[in-house]
């Protein structure tokens, strides 16, 4: 059906409201075309993630009912029977009302759609294990995780708590009734199918996410050391400072940015992954004369550590900690299996140096938890687990969910901090006194070129990988190219350097964003820091 008549149907439509017409008449062209598309909705990394408004291709109570609609066939289809689904949600625009529907939908399916008890707001790796726990069929949360204040998303779950993988994303997609029906789908909600989870669930995860301590006398140990924390006015808010509170830690909560707001009032950035996100936590670091930082995102699956170094604020990146974890847990932990680590492709490859001390695994995924918990999964009790994590500042610590889980990633980050603060040491020290001159002296960064404001973006983003397949260069600063390949598996571009570097570039699965990866070694410190500059010099040069 031609776009215009799309917004046509829209426009006419009794179910449309005066204002979502009053949006729809005021666009443009170039934004009819775009949002009133008659393509479905696909699944990128991490699943459906767009600005919230009218069209086929905005999220609203039209597009929730078309995925909760082909997610409820699904589950049908799949399962048969003892149908459950469980049903969260984080703290943005339209959260509570979405995920209401969404349970009203599947409920008229049959499927018995769990939600926590008032549709509470929940982290997202409390979901994941509920899933688990309730031994369901799979779940759904609304969410669009650390985008922008006008963006929501849907996530869908397997029955082992991880997201779903592209294999089943492409049959829930031909499920769902096409963009020109989605006004008129029909279904009559079951209250009877719509339940409520019992709080003693969200205990049970919260007493046994505690594991993810490696030496548990940690636990009983005093620890006056103030801890600042932020949940950027989202699902972490009062849950994450009880349980690390439950494990004797002093957390000082950022009162500013620890209620829920889907405006995100005062969090201008609630991506931990960037400093910017922390600059009210660090005042009340000043205040309070702490040297430690913790931050989360809106749903709870991503944590980001800052630390005052030698006098110097310093966020710890995905790849550091992964570093990190990797390295505590494979020497102080009793392994009586192979251990393992999952990471992604564009992650660092220092941990590889790691695990081969320690006669340890390393598992390589795509982009994207739902690969690293579907590792998870398929290993089961056959290897022992050791860390899973991605340079986006995720990290799994245990195996009770299949998620990035920052509650067993705050947990395992503070034992590291507390056992090496007695020695006068925190993580940068770790790194760069014990671990590099080990394991190799190593550079990790990942540079984000961003391209909000362009309505149409991926195109103009994948025309600029394209240029990168065939550019004429015989060397970035330094470093020879002596490969360039593309990396199916990991679903970016390779440029395989000498001395064991490489820089990877990739379009981002859930975000107007093209993504440069450096992982660059040198002899020593000196060496790397010069060789770094020059490197990503010349890579700047490119995206001019």
């Amino acid at each position: 059906m031609p776009k215009s008549n799309l917004s046509k149907l829209w426009l006419n439509s009794s179910r449309v409201s005066i204002k979502d017409k009053n949006i729809i008449k005021k666009m443009s062209k170039k934004e009819l075309d775009i949002f009133f598309n008659d393509s479905l909705m696909n699944f990128g990394t991490a699943g459906i993630r767009a600005t919230l408004g009218p069209g086929t291709k905005q999220f609203n109570k039209f597009t929730y009912t078309q995925l909760a609609y082909a997610y409820g066939k699904f589950i049908k289809n799949k399962f048969k029977k003892n149908l459950k689904v469980v049903i969260g949600h984080d703290n943005r625009i339209g959260s509570i009302e979405y995920s209401k529907l969404c349970a009203e939908v599947l409920s008229s399916f049959g499927i018995k759609a769990y939600m926590f008890k008032n549709n509470e707001l929940m982290p997202t790796p409390i979901i994941s294990y509920t899933i688990r726990e309730l031994k369901t069929c799979g779940g759904i949360v609304i969410t669009a995780s650390h985008n922008p204040k006008n963006y929501n998303g849907f996530k869908a779950y397997n029955p082992d708590g991880g997201q779903i993988l592209p294999d089943v994303a492409k049959q829930i997609e031909k499920l769902m009734p096409a963009p020109s029906k989605i006004l008129n789908i029909k279904y009559k909600p079951n209250n009877k199918n719509i339940c409520f989870i019992d709080k003693s669930v969200i205990d049970s995860y919260l007493a046994k996410a505690k594991c993810a301590i490696i030496d548990q006398k940690i636990i009983k140990q005093k620890k006056n050391y103030p801890i600042i924390f932020t949940g950027h006015h989202g699902t972490s808010c009062k849950l994450l400072p009880k349980f690390l509170k439950s494990l004797g830690f002093n957390v000082i909560p950022v009162k500013e940015q620890c209620y829920s707001d889907p405006m995100f009032t005062n969090s201008p950035s609630s991506n931990p992954e960037f400093a910017d996100s922390f600059k009210l936590s660090i005042k009340y670091a000043n205040k309070y004369k702490s040297k430690i930082c913790i931050g989360i995102d809106p749903d709870a699956d991503r944590m980001a550590v800052m630390i005052n170094h030698n006098g110097k604020w310093t966020l710890m990146t995905g790849n550091q900690m992964g570093i990190l974890y990797s390295w505590y847990i494979l020497s102080n932990k009793k392994f009586t299996k192979t251990p393992y680590i999952v990471s992604s492709y564009v992650s660092t490859d220092l941990i590889d140096n790691i695990a081969k001390k320690f006669k340890a695994k390393v598992y390589r995924t795509g982009t994207g938890f739902k690969w690293m918990g579907n590792i998870v999964t398929k290993i089961g009790n056959k290897e022992q687990f050791v860390v899973a994590f991605e340079e986006a500042i995720g990290a799994l610590n245990t195996t009770l969910n299949r998620d990035k889980d920052s509650f067993t990633a705050s947990a395992a980050a503070l034992e590291i901090y507390t056992k090496y603060l007695g020695k006068d040491m925190d993580f940068i020290d770790i790194l760069e006194q014990i671990i590099y001159p080990e394991f190799g002296y190593w550079y990790g960064e990942t540079v984000s070129y961003n391209f909000f404001g362009i309505l149409d973006w991926k195109p103009v983003v994948k025309k600029r990988l394209e240029q990168l397949k065939t550019i004429k260069l015989k060397k970035v600063g330094n470093f020879k190219i002596t490969k360039v390949i593309w990396n199916a598996k990991g679903d970016c571009l390779d440029w395989m350097l000498s001395n064991n570097s490489w820089i990877r570039f990739r379009v981002s699965g859930t975000e107007p964003k093209f993504k440069v990866y450096y992982n660059l070694y040198a002899k020593d410190k000196i060496n790397l820091d010069l060789s770094v500059l020059k490197a990503k010099a010349d890579i700047a040069k490119l995206f001019k």
